[in-house]
């Protein structure tokens, strides 16, 4: 079987490079600008330079994080400097998210590979073709795809797949997200999400944390992960520490090589023994983060539930005891895992939340009794969960594990010279050689140096982590060399060998020019009306004045609507947009009513067809080719590059709406289904922030996903040609008031 990719996080440069010690094939990384965590210890460009040829010399890679939505401006002044000269230093490639850095990248940047972050909402193999000719070679699928649809993918592109195997999970379909910018004005897509998935929010009576995902761990999964065609695990962790970079790199580098050179029965005993070092490595794992414990994503849960944890939103811990007396400020706990001096135990209410917390003083054994004063006023009782949030011995063995795998370069030197003649030293490693010229030698007055000498001053090879294996001295006895003058040719000599050992490229001075961004159309622009239902098509029909496009938002009309929205739209201008999320079981249904019941629709001469995903646009190349394509929103059209992009696929931006509700996620979980109120049809409920902000859950059950709108309709600048109305579930009456508000 081929070798799987580890990819770890890398969210600092100490980070970075413990990762590549501890067993990563690669790290991805952002560095000041422009990535999607924004406030990870994020290292400079000069610190990238470096780590770009430790990396080149151990046959490791770096990626870059270019993952956020830029402005005009910043993708004309900023990005190319930034790029240049991590491309010349041999830059492996940029995860991106935004079309417009995309073609920017490819146009200027040949050679470098480019991957689709997971944030473009990519489904299948046949949606990742899109991308290939913006210089694509490898995509990072949804989170939210389950293995087989892994595995579907991988028949249908050549493509290297990304996917994620370890660590946290967005409630929302990543790059779909407006909530943080909605509540606090931090956008995700800017690279400053404040994590809303997190918070308590409140459901009618209920309060909790109801979009807070587990961790996932998929480690007992490995050979159903290689199996399905992955080329890369990439490991989620870009603002944690250090050491659960390292360590989870780790672990799936050997239980992956486990995989490949003992084969999957033998791996199946490890899984099916909970004693094993599998499990025991599991479990260590959550002591470092976990959220809930963990689940195995969408990727291998059956029930989408599971994935979620709403009783706490932070570090879970992992259990380390009962309470079995508390009184008088005291407290004894027995003890279920070893404890060391310095762990963190939190005594926890069965709601989840803290009662007391208590670093450890002495080590403990397993079983023992252990007995502590807490402050009066906690709240302590018997049988009462002991959590165990900080295992001081593992990070401690982890840092002792990173020391230990630093392990210096060999080269091999060769110091050679005659006398009345420059020095040379030749350094040789990596099947490279490279000579460089220091002092000259000359006959010694007073004291000859000798290679005793020589060797201490070229030995000394500080932290640059490189050693001399063989270091041979050729010069005549008699000779002299000015001490320091060794230390800067040594200092010459390596740098010298690096640069002749590791790739190189040569980049452009200056961005190329700009695509002049094309305002064409097919057609004339209209101003917009979007409707959700049938209700509301029949009082758009009846109250507008002058010439629009009706909009049929086919994920929200109910296909036994679709016939009766055909007669009513006949002789008028018309566009469709399919739902915005077509996997799995919830596209099987759609296809099946569209075959069946969109015949109607299909027959309409449409004036513009909705392009809201990668599928619809395989869809419209279909059925519509001849038709204006217009841009939904979520397709972020931020610069003039991207629109260009688009207006290559034949995509435009559509009009600007400038009445409607923002949907601020798309998720694949149902909160109705966490709260255990699953109905299986469509309807909607109402979560609210502890700051007051009101957001409705709208149910699309049929095609199996939901959308979270901002309650509040909102108005956008008019800064297009043309303007939308864009309709949720505003009754009749209060559709015709909007559209005699804007005169339509």
């Amino acid at each position: 079987m081929k070798n799987i990719e580890i990819l770890a996080p890398a969210g600092s440069l100490e980070g970075l490079y413990a990762a590549l010690r501890m067993g990563a094939d690669a790290v991805y990384v952002g560095t000041h600008k422009f990535g999607a965590r924004a406030y990870a210890d994020n290292p400079s460009v000069e610190e990238l330079t470096e780590a770009l040829t430790f990396a080149h010399l151990r046959k490791k890679k770096i990626y870059l994080t270019v993952n956020t939505l830029l402005n005009d401006r910043e993708l004309e002044h900023e990005l190319f400097p930034i790029i240049r000269p991590l491309y010349e230093a041999g830059l492996d490639a940029c995860i991106v998210q935004d079309m417009g850095v995309l073609s920017f990248l490819h146009e200027n940047f040949p050679g470098m590979e480019l991957h689709a972050s997971t944030q473009m909402t990519l489904f299948t193999g046949e949606e990742a073709e899109i991308l290939r000719p913006f210089g694509v070679t490898r995509y990072v699928p949804a989170r939210e795809l389950t293995i087989e649809e892994i595995r579907q993918a991988r028949r249908q592109t050549d493509m290297e797949i990304e996917v994620f195997v370890h660590g946290a999970l967005c409630y929302c379909y990543s790059g779909q997200c407006l909530m943080s910018e909605v509540i606090g004005g931090r956008s995700g897509n800017r690279g400053m999400c404040a994590q809303p998935c997190r918070l308590t929010y409140r459901i009618g009576q209920r309060s909790g944390s109801f979009l807070s995902t587990k961790d996932i761990c998929t480690l007992p999964f490995i050979p159903d992960l290689v199996e399905a065609g992955i080329d890369s695990f990439k490991i989620e962790g870009r603002m944690k520490k250090m050491e659960y970079s390292a360590y989870t790199a780790y672990l799936y580098r050997y239980y992956t090589d486990f995989y490949l050179e003992e084969g999957r029965e033998r791996f199946a005993e490890l899984v099916e023994n909970k004693e094993s070092s599998l499990w025991r490595d599991y479990r260590r794992s959550q002591d470092l983060y976990n959220r809930g414990g963990f689940s195995g994503g969408f990727l291998f849960e059956k029930n989408k539930e599971n994935t979620v944890y709403p009783e706490k939103n932070g570090h879970f811990g992992t259990p380390a005891g009962e309470v079995i007396y508390a009184g008088g400020g005291k407290t004894k706990f027995l003890a279920w895992e070893k404890l060391y001096p310095q762990d963190v135990l939190e005594f926890r209410n069965e709601d989840g939340s803290p009662a007391y917390e208590y670093t450890v003083k002495e080590g403990k054994k397993t079983g023992d009794i252990v007995e502590t004063r807490v402050k009066r006023g906690s709240h302590i009782y018997p049988k009462q969960k002991v959590y165990r949030t900080k295992n001081a011995m593992l990070l401690s063995r982890i840092r002792t594990q990173i020391k230990k795998a630093v392990r210096a370069y060999p080269l091999q030197g060769t110091l050679k010279g005659e006398l009345n003649q420059p020095v040379k030293l030749i350094i040789t490693g990596n099947e490279v050689e490279a000579c460089t010229e220091g002092d000259i030698l000359e006959k010694a007055k007073n004291y000859p140096i000798t290679e005793e000498d020589i060797e201490i001053r070229l030995n000394k090879l500080g932290d640059t982590e490189y050693r001399f294996s063989a270091l041979n001295i050729d010069i005549p006895e008699g000779a002299f060399l000015p001490l320091g003058g060794l230390k800067k040719l040594r200092r010459q000599a390596v740098q010298k060998w690096e640069q002749a050992a590791v790739s190189r490229r040569t980049a452009r001075k200056k961005p190329v020019s700009f695509a002049e961004e094309t305002e064409e159309k097919k057609g004339n622009v209209l101003p917009l009306i979007s409707v959700a239902s049938l209700p509301q098509l029949k009082a758009a029909v009846s109250g507008v004045k002058n010439d629009v496009i009706f909009h049929l938002k086919l994920e929200d009309i109910p296909s036994e609507d679709w016939e009766e929205a055909a007669a009513i739209l006949k002789g008028k201008a018309c566009a469709v947009s399919f739902p915005r999320i077509l996997r799995g079981a919830g596209r099987l249904c759609f296809e099946e009513e569209w075959r069946t019941r969109g015949q109607r629709l299909k027959e309409l001469p449409m004036a513009a067809v909705i392009i809201n995903s990668p599928a619809m646009l395989l869809y419209a190349r279909k059925w519509w080719k001849d038709t204006l394509w217009y841009g939904e929103e979520n397709l972020y059209m931020e610069n003039r590059m991207a629109r260009a992009a688009y207006a290559s696929l034949g995509i435009y931006p559509a009009p600007t709406r400038v009445y409607g509700r923002t949907a601020v996620m798309v998720t694949e979980n149902c909160v109705r289904r966490t709260l255990g109120q699953c109905r299986k049809q469509g309807d909607s409920l109402e979560l609210i922030t502890p700051k007051g902000d009101e957001f409705v859950v709208v149910n699309h059950c049929k095609y199996c996903y939901n959308t979270i709108y901002a309650k509040k309709s909102v108005k956008s600048p008019d800064r297009a040609v043309g303007k939308r109305l864009d309709f949720t579930w505003e009754t009749p009456d209060e559709v015709r008031k909007v559209i005699q508000k804007w005169n339509f």
